[in-house]
């Protein structure tokens, strides 16, 4: 094109027109502006180009945000090898490596009950997919035998046949649910001795001064903290059985039992907790609670500490503390741990960052952190970009927990042996495949970020390789939070702060109660019974629940 303008340039010259030097002006001014506006607008779509690749980001960012939140509202809570189906068709790793990332469950085999209490195996009948089958039903539910034959047994034709055997059919009945009136008679006496009337004493309630029995206030417990009733529900169903008692009433009662009764028991249990454990995981979560007289509420939290070391053979009996806070800042995690030396496995929230520092009052903790949550930045950048490096990381994950799996249950020696043996080389070959494929993702990608969560974590991640007494994860606490999150979602909120110490101390026994197969109704009645009868305090050990008498003890 130059070349093209310099020849019209001196063709012009060349010509006699008088006029000639200024055509030839005239036509390099022409190319001039021309490249200078090719120039402007070249710029211009570099601009454009640049703006677009932005706002892709941007829409790529937001629309990963939206299918995350679509998740915590209405997806599964649980991690699941999106590769799944492929997996169990044949076109990867083998169906025990898929079904490892859930080898801290409960499954059909592993000796574990409902609460997830080892126990004996007992051998149930079989039955087909849809349910049907002979049914047998646990020994340890009362049976009560209903003879259905003629008065005489004999032969009902009158032909005075007598029994040669039974034909036996079970079936599961219930009582419902009866509340009456106990009318007690306390004979009083007239002693000749003391020349006096004598009376009797009345047997102890823990609130002396209302109508209500301790077995009736332990039901209102369960009710709330073991089913998770709110309270408006409870008054219905009095309600329906002719009794008016408001929902304020059961409310002062329930914050009253467990404030000025039941909170030494809740104490002792966060001192076992904090002094006697070798291993505990820790967690938090939300709970609305009530501004007075603002008509709206802030958020609260609650944080649970969990014990439970039967994953390694442990012998202590499990527990769970719920403590309710306002806030769950670093100095409030460091103030309950205070003091406290022992493995307490987190999340990788910024509060518990300190754990385990030299010179703070934690550090004597070990802090390592979770597989499942670096397992879901993947899962869920497999899942809204089918990215492949992501498959292949969460099916090296899936290998490690695959082997968690063999060695569950066993000593924390077994573990660690087994470990360095086949967890290590797993770990050596995603540490290797993590640092290979870090450089060809996008740096804000969802895939950077998951291999960054990763490597930041690293360190930490992998203490469970010399640690028999470590899990992979947090799982057993977070599983802890689902009574307090159904309790969230049918109460609303909580509606004081004497509420939220209430509503810690209660579901810190009743899920304590669970987790040791302890019926909660007669634990409960029989540790307001104790109490009411001025238990002294230096006895309180006894009314734990792992202590409770045999006959409280659920299916075993």
């Amino acid at each position: 094109m130059k070349d093209s303008i310099d020849s019209l340039a001196a063709d012009i010259l060349a010509s006699e027109c008088v006029s000639a030097r200024h055509f030839a002006d005239r036509a390099e001014a022409l190319w001039r502006d021309g490249q200078n506006e090719i120039r402007g607008l070249r710029t211009e779509l570099e601009k454009a180009k640049t703006r677009s690749k932005m706002k892709d980001r941007k829409i790529s960012e937001l629309e990963r945000q939206i299918a995350n939140l679509k998740k915590i509202v209405f997806g599964a809570k649980a991690d699941r090898n999106p590769n799944k189906d492929q997996l169990q068709k044949g076109d990867g790793p083998s169906d025990q490596s898929v079904r490892g990332h859930t080898a801290n469950s409960a499954t059909p085999n592993s000796g574990n009950d409902l609460h997830g209490h080892r126990q004996t195996p007992r051998r149930l009948a079989q039955r087909n997919r849809n349910g049907r089958g002979k049914r047998e039903f646990t020994k340890y539910l009362e049976r009560f035998e209903i003879y259905m034959g003629t008065t005489d047994k004999k032969c009902p034709c009158g032909c005075g046949g007598s029994i040669r055997g039974y034909d036996i059919n079970e079936t599961l009945e219930m009582v419902p649910a009866r509340y009456y009136v106990a009318v007690r008679k306390y004979p009083k006496y007239r002693c000749r001795a003391a020349d006096k009337v004598v009376g009797t004493p009345f047997i102890p309630r823990i609130f002396p001064q209302t109508t209500m029995s301790n077995g009736f206030l332990a039901n209102v417990i369960f009710m709330r903290f073991g089913a998770q009733l709110p309270w408006y529900r409870q008054e219905g169903l009095l309600k329906a059985s002719g009794i008016d008692l408001n929902r304020s009433t059961l409310m002062t009662w329930s914050n009253r039992i467990a404030i000025q009764a039941l909170q030494p028991v809740y104490e002792l249990l966060l001192r076992e907790l904090l002094h006697n454990s070798a291993r505990l995981f820790m967690d938090e979560t939300t709970i609305p609670m009530l501004t007075p007289g603002k008509g709206r509420t802030i958020t609260s939290h609650l944080i649970a500490i969990h014990r439970d070391d039967r994953s390694f053979g442990g012998n202590l009996p499990p527990i769970v503390a719920y403590v309710p806070s306002k806030t769950r800042a670093m100095y409030k995690i460091h103030q309950l741990l205070s003091g406290c030396t022992a493995i307490v496995q987190t999340d990788a929230y910024a509060g518990y960052g300190q754990l385990g520092r030299e010179g703070t009052d934690v550090e004597g903790i070990v802090n390592p952190k979770c597989w499942a949550h670096t397992r879901r930045h993947f899962t869920d950048e497999y899942k809204r970009n089918k990215t492949e490096d992501a498959r292949i990381v969460i099916e090296l994950i899936a290998e490690l927990y695959a082997e968690e799996l063999k060695i569950r249950g066993k000593p924390p020696f077994v573990r660690k042996a087994h470990r360095q043996k086949y967890s290590a080389p797993v770990i050596a070959r995603l540490k290797a495949f993590l640092e290979e494929c870090s450089g060809r993702h996008l740096t804000k990608g969802g895939m950077a970020k998951a291999i960054s969560y990763a490597q930041k974590l690293w360190s930490d991640l992998v203490l469970f390789v010399d640690d028999g007494r470590i899990d992979l994860d947090t799982n057993p606490v977070e599983r802890m939070f689902k009574p307090s999150i159904l309790l969230r979602k049918n109460a609303l909120f909580m509606g004081s702060d004497e509420g939220a110490e209430a509503w810690g101390i209660l579901s810190s026994i009743v899920e304590t109660c669970k987790l040791n197969g302890v019926n909660v109704e007669l634990y409960l009645n029989w540790v307001l019974d104790q109490i009411a009868a001025k238990l002294p305090r230096s006895e309180y050990d006894k009314l734990l629940p792992w202590n409770a008498p045999q006959e409280f003890l659920v299916g075993r």
